[in-house]
C-alpha cells in the first residue's frame, strides 16, 4: 500500500455510514472523559493513529468547552520528520505542544539485553510518568485491531480506565475501535499533517493477527519490538544513515535483514 492508496480509502471510507458511527461514537468517549478531567492532554507520537485522534479529542474539547495540552517525547532515535509532524499537527489545531526532548542518547541502550517487549519501562515511559504527575486525563492513540496484545487490553480495560503505570491517570483510547480505514477516513477528513515516513517505500505485506491490512508503523529507531516483522530492512530501505548508526550502536540488527 502507498499513501496514495491510504489516503484514496480515506476518501471513500469518509463517506460511509460506519465510518461516521465510529466517529461519533469516538467523540461521545472523548466528551465523557473531559467531563471530570481537570489536566488533560494527549498524547501525539506524528504517527497516523495519534494524528487521527488529536483531530477528533479537538473537536470533543470544543463541542464541551475544555482545554487540552499536547505532548510528545522526541530523542535521536525518532524517525525524521516526527517533530515537524507534530509541530504541524499543533499549530492547525492551534493547540499547546510540549516537546520531552531526551537528553541522553536512545543508541547507549540498544545492548540492554533486560529490555522487555511491550514492557512499561525505560527512558519513554519513565518521561510518560514524570509529564503526567499533574494531569489527569491521557488521550492515546491505541487501536484494537494492531494485535492480539491489544485486542486482549481492550476487551479488559475498553476505551477509559484508571491506570497507575501511565501515571496514576484516566487513559482514554478514543480510537480503540477504529479500523485502519477509519484512520484513513479521519486523516482525509481533517486534511491532516502526514509523517514522511508513510510516503516511504513500504514493505509491508498481507494482514496482521486481526485480519487488517499491514502499513507502515511508526516507532522509533532503536525499538527492538518490531524488528522480527521487517522494520530492519525498512529502515536499511529508506533511511540508510540511520540503518549505519544502528549498525554500529548494535551490530546485532544485521541478523534481521
Amino acid at each position: 500500500m502507498t499513501i496514495e492508496d491510504f489516503l484514496n480509502v480515506g476518501r471513500i471510507r469518509s463517506k460511509m455510514s460506519v465510518y461516521r458511527r465510529r466517529k461519533e461514537k469516538a467523540l461521545e468517549i472523548c466528551v465523557k472523559a473531559f467531563e471530570n478531567a481537570h489536566s488533560p492532554y494527549l498524547a501525539l507520537s506524528g504517527g497516523k493513529d495519534s494524528v487521527a485522534m488529536s483531530f477528533i479529542v479537538d473537536d470533543a474539547a470544543r463541542m464541551c468547552g475544555k482545554e487540552f495540552r499536547m505532548w510528545t517525547h522526541l530523542s535521536d532515535a525518532s524517525f525524521p520528520g516526527t517533530r515537524e509532524t507534530c509541530e504541524a499537527v499543533t499549530k492547525k489545531l492551534n493547540r499547546p505542544l510540549d516537546l520531552d526532548i531526551c537528553r541522553t542518547s536512545a543508541f547507549d541502550f540498544l545492548q540492554n539485553k533486560q529490555k522487555t517487549a511491550f514492557g512499561k519501562s525505560g527512558v519513554f515511559f519513565n518521561a510518560v510518568r514524570k509529564y503526567a504527575e499533574d494531569k489527569d486525563l491521557a488521550f492515546v492513540g491505541v487501536r484494537a485491531m494492531e494485535s492480539r496484545r491489544r485486542r486482549r487490553a481492550a476487551n479488559i480495560h475498553g476505551p477509559l480506565f484508571y491506570s497507575e503505570s501511565m501515571g496514576e491517570v484516566t487513559v482514554c483510547h478514543p480510537l480503540l475501535y477504529f479500523s485502519l480505514e477509519d484512520v484513513a477516513a479521519a486523516l482525509y477528513e481533517y486534511n491532516a499533517p502526514i509523517h514522511p515516513i508513510y510516503r516511504k517505500t513500504s514493505l509491508d505485506l498481507g494482514v496482521n493477527s486481526q485480519g487488517e491490512e499491514n502499513f507502515i508503523r511508526l516507532s522509533y529507531l532503536t525499538s527492538k519490538d518490531l524488528l522480527n516483522k521487517g522494520t530492519a530492512l525498512f529502515i536499511k530501505l529508506n533511511y540508510p544513515e540511520q540503518f549505519s548508526k544502528l549498525c554500529k550502536a548494535w551490530p546485532e540488527i544485521r541478523t534481521y535483514i
